[in-house]
């Protein structure tokens, strides 16, 4: 039996990708992605965040000559959608955020353009961004930048890192300040009170 082709239904908030294994919901002009539905289940992002918190581009940046690693966090939200590919075999849509002088220390000095693309019989979906920088705009830092999903904690507690590392994990819960306690480095946390007994004493 032949594949579905891919199909791109686009609306007023929201452009859907469904190849027929796979669909995936993402806001329009914004580029988030809000939806991830496979296999009979409805979301496989975190239902209970906002549609805003579930998956999306973000990055890190300070002005030329801040020191360290740190700066502003920003989500990367389009204002401009555009239909790149659509065919039976692929879809490639795009979301663009541009920078003018008017945005000079509010934003990140780039033309930022997020990509997504789905292809026929394919169980997931693709993502890249352009980052564009005009010669004669300011300088900036760019210490970090990220593609975000945050999975749905009844459906995601298990990992696998490596063949002789598979467990359950914490739950997010775990991570808040009554529960845990901050250590040097940010991302990290001893965990005090978990929510199961199991992972106490664990980082």
């Amino acid at each position: 039996m032949a594949s579905q082709g891919v199909q791109l239904h686009i609306q007023d908030d929201n452009v859907v990708m469904d190849n027929g294994i796979l669909q995936v919901t993402i806001s329009k002009p914004g580029g988030i992605v809000t939806g991830v539905s496979y296999q009979g289940i409805d979301n496989l992002l975190e239902i209970r965040n906002e549609e805003s918190n579930r998956g999306y581009w973000d990055l890190v940046w300070s002005e030329e000559g801040s020191s360290g690693t740190t700066g502003t966090s920003y989500v990367i939200k389009g204002a401009k959608f555009n239909v790149i590919v659509e065919n039976e075999e692929q879809v490639e849509i795009s979301f663009i955020r541009e920078w003018n002088s008017s945005l000079e220390g509010k934003h990140v000095p780039l033309n930022i353009d997020k990509r997504f693309i789905m292809l026929r019989g394919s169980s997931g979906f693709y993502s890249y961004a352009i980052y564009e920088r005009m010669k004669d705009w300011p300088g900036f830092n760019l210490p970090q930048t990220r593609i975000v999903f945050k999975l749905r904690k009844d459906k995601f507690r298990y990992m696998a890192v490596a063949d002789n590392r598979q467990r359950r994990m914490p739950l997010p819960e775990d991570r808040l300040p009554r529960r845990s306690r901050e250590l040097i480095v940010p991302e990290a946390v001893l965990l005090v009170h978990p929510v199961e007994h199991e992972f106490k004493g664990e980082v």
